[in-house]
């Protein structure tokens, strides 16, 4: 019915508007909510609507742990984190170790995460998107152009948009490499984004279109500090300013991509921390031999630890969360690959059964 204050009904289903920003992340909001169904189905007698709803959160914390952060962060920093993980104990044989993000009474979403750290993921953003095999064309992630369809979402999309997710994830042990049913991998973390976000629409970009530019005010209004302050304070070796470029890391591209001190000396030593981290990033990417288009580009150092201890530190924080109540536990194997494996691919798999 909605919320009667706004009339809106997606706030009935949706308690952030920004899950339905673009067809995308609506149809993504909408597989969790399949996996509720698909949980109670499973259960049936055997659990209430409590126990399928903690099942469900665990299930999700778990790939968070084992699926998406080891993509984002690595396992080496991932493993610094959280020992237990490498080594098969519990975080009671092996200590996490949060040496950044601490907290007093209740763990919170520091700035550093919110701000900066956690937008890294602005840079992986293709500018468009082949949402099934059937429709003949791509469609950009946004447009202000007039007549020209994209996936911005706020509105009834067509039924025929529906998402055939093993173009976007690895539903398959071996997806073919080329074509329509190729899987459509995000872009490497790095200090470039896509056009269409640097125009975005006024339902998602205001009066300020540019993403950059958004990040960037938001993070001099938060008062964040620089990334070479962060990493000092990390102990980290500090990034030179001559090394954190402006644009993709690519073998093509990295030759001609500009400092940050080249387009203000106000910039020297004083990166902003959201661009720190993503040039961060690149530092590993090979500068010379060209190599393949696939080489992995993840969070350095500082925004490696920032994300990673955030992210445990609010499960261990969360007197609710598997990391507490139940530490030895693990994902239904009914749910799993016959390794145990279970990521966003087997949750998908299981959420479309519903």
């Amino acid at each position: 019915n909605g919320d009667p204050q706004t009339k809106d009904p997606r706030r009935a289903l949706i308690g952030d508007p920004r899950n339905d920003e673009n067809v995308i992340v609506s149809q993504l909001q909408g597989i969790f909510l399949r996996f509720h169904n698909r949980m109670v189905e499973f259960l049936g007698d055997r659990g209430d609507f409590q126990t399928a709803q903690r099942l469900v959160r665990w299930h999700y914390q778990w790939l968070v742990l084992n699926d998406f952060l080891p993509t984002i962060i690595g396992h080496k920093t991932l493993d610094a984190i959280l020992p237990h993980l490498a080594k098969k104990t519990t975080i009671h044989e092996d200590k996490p170790d949060l040496r950044f993000f601490t907290w007093k009474n209740e763990p919170f979403m520091p700035v550093e995460f919110s701000v900066a750290a956690y937008r890294f993921g602005h840079s992986m953003i293709r500018p468009i998107y082949r949402l099934n095999t059937t429709l003949p064309d791509r469609f950009p992630i946004f447009s202000t152009k007039p007549g020209v369809l994209s996936l911005t979402g706020f509105g009834e999309f067509p039924s025929e948009w529906a998402i055939e997710w093993n173009l976007f994830f690895k539903m398959e042990p071996k997806p073919e490499p080329l074509g329509k049913t190729r899987v459509q991998p995000a872009y490497k973390i790095d200090t470039s984004l896509v056009e269409p976000l640097g125009d975005l629409p006024k339902s998602i970009g205001g009066d300020v279109p540019s993403l950059a530019r958004r990040n960037l005010l938001r993070g001099l209004r938060m008062g964040l500090p620089s990334g070479q302050s962060v990493a000092r304070k990390m102990g980290l070796p500090v990034i030179p300013d001559e090394l954190l470029l402006i644009g993709k890391a690519t073998f093509e591209d990295s030759p001609s991509n500009k400092t940050l001190v080249e387009l203000s000396r106000k910039f020297r030593d004083n990166a902003p921390l959201w661009h720190y981290i993503l040039a961060e990033a690149q530092q590993p990417y090979p500068k010379e031999n060209p190599p393949e288009n696939a080489t992995p580009v993840q969070l350095g150092p500082v925004g490696g630890r920032i994300v990673g201890e955030v992210f445990a530190g609010l499960m261990l924080g969360d007197r609710y969360s598997f990391l507490r109540q139940d530490p030895c536990w693990k994902p239904f194997p009914k749910f799993c690959q016959p390794d145990g494996t279970f990521g966003i691919a087997e949750l998908i798999q299981q959420a479309m059964k519903a």
